[in-house]
């Protein structure tokens, strides 16, 4: 699905800014060769000023000056004296040529040479247009009209388009061959971008399966346990009755622990944990902490211990029972990997803004392969040290209360064995 995605995303990325790019490209090569048109036409009619001023100058004009002109300019060059065509016409032009003024005249003599009598014995006048006789043949055109009493010089001068429509052709197939590399790039460059837009969501999406399989694996166990306790005890005596009852009741209690934790989880996804900010003492809640468990670690066989600060810390912004819910969790872990005979401390510690507090123990550690995973939800590093009331939740919740106060949860190996834990809270 996301792989189709993907590459539904990348095209239309690839469509929009390629359509973008084309329209440009087709807007410049209209406007340049717009331009390059009206540049070169008058370019054209400034050359037939010239010629038609030097023709004037002419008392003889002879077959060379015409020849000379017409090869200089690039002209295909016809004269009419009175509307008959002079000899240098027939010998010094082709046939196609020659084709090519004959049909220029006949055009001139009914559309053009009316527009350019002024009624008058004595006038010279020219008219440029674009004359495209053929499909694929294209030219630049001038009529000339020089009247003299009754005599009059007709001239038909064609310069064709051919070098130019070339030259044009040729900017139209670097530009079609741009925008094609240019498309592929941009489908590339879409192609990355997307993917690296997407990989929050697949991301995301990978660890929404993986919660949700871990959560139906956590919560299937329990839920087996009590059917199979309801079902035996149909058919147990008093005594056996209890038992089953007792195993129902912890289990239930377990099913509600879980749902209570992903409850909290999923508020801290959605960002609907509340938390309720006041100035708390932290010695005083961390003293309040360590006698609530105190009798908790002693049942393990554990030490528990307290380091306070001597000199007086100012109070801590935060909300007091999120940090002590944080708190059980580091103790609760290191009771559940902690050493027979081991020691959990609690220490508080205040330095350049920062609260700094550390749960320490001494018992099993954790390995350097596990600690990158350690705050994902329902990783636990190992099945065999995973205990029955333990889903993997507690330092993924921690984390999650620590970052929403604008602090941070780090973790280090304890000299000698075990594990140190660090909450750490800002003071203002």
């Amino acid at each position: 699905m996301y792989k189709k995605l993907h590459y539904r995303l990348s095209l239309l990325f690839t469509g929009i800014s390629g359509f973008i790019l084309i329209a440009m490209s087709v807007s410049y090569l209209f406007l340049a060769e717009k331009d390059f048109h009206e540049n070169n036409f008058l370019t054209f009619s400034s050359k037939i000023n010239s010629f038609t001023a030097n023709l004037e100058q002419q008392n003889t004009i002879t077959w060379e000056w015409l020849s000379k002109n017409a090869a200089d300019q690039n002209f295909i060059l016809a004269l009419y004296d009175n509307n008959t065509p002079i000899s240098y016409n027939r010998f010094r032009l082709s046939k196609s040529e020659l084709d090519l003024t004959d049909k220029a005249a006949e055009y001139a003599k009914t559309s053009i040479l009316p527009k350019l009598d002024h009624g008058s014995n004595y006038y010279t006048a020219h008219q440029e247009f674009t004359w495209n006789p053929q499909k694929d043949s294209h030219f630049y055109a001038s009529v000339l009209n020089i009247r003299k009493n009754r005599d009059s010089l007709m001239g038909i001068i064609l310069f064709s388009l051919k070098p130019y429509t070339a030259q044009i052709k040729r900017q139209r197939l670097r530009f079609f061959l741009l925008n094609i590399g240019g498309i592929f790039v941009l489908f590339l460059a879409s192609y990355y971008f997307t993917g690296k837009l997407m990989s929050p969501i697949i991301e995301a999406r990978q660890k929404q399966n993986s919660f949700i399989a871990a959560a139906s694996h956590e919560l299937r166990t329990p839920i087996a346990v009590i059917s199979s306790a309801a079902s035996a005890a149909k058919s147990a005596n008093e005594m056996q009755k209890n038992h089953f009852f007792h195993i129902i009741e912890m289990e239930s209690l377990r099913l509600s622990t879980l749902a209570d934790d992903l409850l909290l989880l999923n508020r801290t996804d959605n960002g609907r944990l509340a938390l309720q900010i006041a100035p708390i003492e932290l010695d005083t809640l961390l003293l309040n902490c360590f006698e609530s468990f105190e009798p908790f670690v002693r049942e393990h066989h554990l030490t528990f211990q307290i380091s306070l600060p001597k000199d007086t810390i100012p109070n801590c912004p935060c909300d007091g029972k999120r940090i002590q819910q944080i708190l059980g969790i580091f103790i609760s872990n290191a009771v559940s990997y902690g050493k027979n005979g081991g020691y959990i401390k609690l220490e508080l510690s205040y330095n350049k803004s920062m609260f700094w507090i550390m749960a320490e123990d001494n018992g099993i550690g954790i390995s350097e392969k596990d600690k990158p995973y350690i705050f994902d939800r329902f990783y636990r590093a190992d099945a065999s040290r995973a205990r029955k009331n333990h889903f993997g939740l507690g330092l993924s919740i921690a984390k999650e209360i620590a970052e929403a106060h604008g602090g941070k949860i780090t973790v280090a190996d304890t000299p000698g064995g075990g594990t140190r834990f660090f909450l750490l809270l800002k003071s203002v």
